[in-house]
């Protein structure tokens, strides 16, 4: 943590010629509030000013990887261009964000998690995908999904009657069982006056949803529901080695909301703070370590190298029809529901997780794709694949801890649970072969998640 706030404090300030930061009342320039749309914006001048070649709509579909085990870059779209494109390097970062199952959240469309699959298929290990069950508060039928303008909520039920929902941006829960009885209301005539006058500066977009729907939010009641945001708002993601953000496999590095976040946020995690705080400081120590990796091993060029794509590109047996955008809905269905994931029952998520598992030989066996129908391709097997790593790992932990509460075992363990949870892979098909936790891990066969428990001390490693 202190490393984070650290290089936060130091650096952020070099942003200054490419954003425009607040200033206070004396004129003070206020290094903070950063507007996701004018910072993205901000790194991108900063990036190209820096000569950066960037790939807009050019997605990443896969790894490259030498005999040793190493990476040598990646392939992907040029969806604008209609062709495919291949980037060698004598190291990787990957900061493709973390998933949220294509859940409609606000900016997360494209958070399925295919740089996970890309890793995982490598031999990578993942971390913490149980506290994968943020969900966020939206007004229904809208992706506005920032939630500081509902902390002095109140809630109503159809008949206009008032609920018994506790304020604060810790009632999800209490949300979540208030929509599963019916259609829930919000009102948020208790925000206060200061904060009104400056919403429109804080968060543009959320008066801007209001008033595109003729809402008056202060005196109007209006239906909410709750968004999934996955590992967005959660902590887990790709396990981290070192203090540079390596991952298990030799040159690829995990930066941002792609890697775990449980040894700075825990259990419970959110958006902004040290959420972003790590993303500013965790990519730069990534980048860092692979370019000095990079400048130590040389360029190796001529090095053989493969694609190691399998799920979506490459079917172990004789391709089928299948529809990307109906494997996302099904697989949608045993991962949004608020009583599959957010009121976590074991029987429950291991009907769902023999439902993913199904559905997940289809992929594996039968899914291929070429040109711009990779993309979709992938972003399903992707999206099936976090949606089976979330649920494995929700079984595996059986207790209760942050974000990861389980209806059927509601206590906090006071032994190793409290440690790791580790998601070991064997690049195959992206198959999971062990969970552990703690010194207890969970035997998988690939393709069924569920067989026996060993006790081990020694780390689970790819298989």
């Amino acid at each position: 943590m202190a490393r984070i706030l650290d290089l936060t404090w130091r650096t952020l300030p070099t942003l200054a010629p490419y954003y425009e930061f607040p200033k206070d009342d004396r004129g003070v320039t206020q290094y903070r509030a950063l507007r996701g749309p004018e910072y993205m914006r901000a790194m991108r001048a900063l990036a190209v000013d820096l000569g950066v070649v960037i790939l807009d709509h050019s997605q990443a579909l896969e790894l490259l990887q030498r005999a040793d085990g190493s990476i040598a870059g990646a392939r992907g779209q040029r969806r604008q261009r209609h062709s495919p494109y291949t980037v060698r390097g004598g190291a990787v970062v990957l900061a493709t964000g973390g998933y949220a199952f294509k859940s409609r959240l606000l900016g997360g469309q494209n958070n399925t998690g295919d740089g996970h699959v890309m890793a995982v298929e490598a031999g990578a290990e993942l971390s913490g995908l149980e506290f994968s069950n943020f969900y966020s508060i939206a007004a229904a039928r809208t992706t506005m999904t920032r939630t500081m303008s509902y902390a002095s909520a109140r809630y109503f039920d159809v008949d206009g009657q008032e609920l018994d929902i506790p304020s604060g941006p810790d009632n999800a829960r209490a949300i979540g069982r208030a929509l599963l009885n019916g259609p829930l209301f919000c009102r948020l005539d208790r925000m206060p006056e200061d904060i009104r006058a400056h919403l429109s500066r804080i968060s543009p977009n959320v008066p801007l949803v209001f008033d595109r729907l003729g809402i008056n939010p202060y005196e109007d009641r209006f239906e909410v529901t709750l968004t999934a945001e996955g590992t967005v708002r959660g902590s887990g993601g790709l396990r981290i080695v070192d203090e540079d953000c390596g991952t298990s496999v030799r040159g690829l590095f995990a930066a941002g909301d792609a890697a775990t976040r449980e040894w700075v946020a825990g259990a419970v995690s959110g958006g902004g703070a040290v959420n972003s705080s790590w993303a500013l400081s965790s990519v730069q120590w990534a980048a860092r370590a692979a370019a000095k990796r990079a400048r130590r091993t040389g360029p190796r060029a001529d090095d053989p190298a493969r694609a190691i794509g399998q799920s979506g590109l490459r079917p172990s047996r004789r391709a089928r029809d299948l529809d990307p955008a109906e494997i996302i809905r099904e697989a949608q269905r045993e991962i949004l529901p608020y009583d599959k994931s957010l009121f976590r029952q074991g029987a429950t998520m291991s009907t769902s997780l023999g439902r993913l598992d199904g559905l997940w030989d289809e992929i594996t066996e039968g899914l291929s794709s070429e040109g711009d129908g990779a993309v979709a391709a992938r972003e399903a097997a992707a999206v099936v694949a976090t949606a089976r790593w979330s649920h494995i790992a929700a079984l595996a932990r059986e207790e209760s801890r942050g974000m990861h509460v389980r209806e059927d075992a509601p206590d906090t363990a006071l032994n190793g649970m409290r440690a790791e949870s580790v998601l070991g892979s064997s690049a195959r098909h992206c198959d999971l072969v062990a969970v552990q936790i703690g010194t207890t891990a969970r035997v998988v066969t690939p393709g069924r998640a569920r067989v026996q428990f060993v006790s081990r001390r020694s780390r689970i490693r790819e298989a």
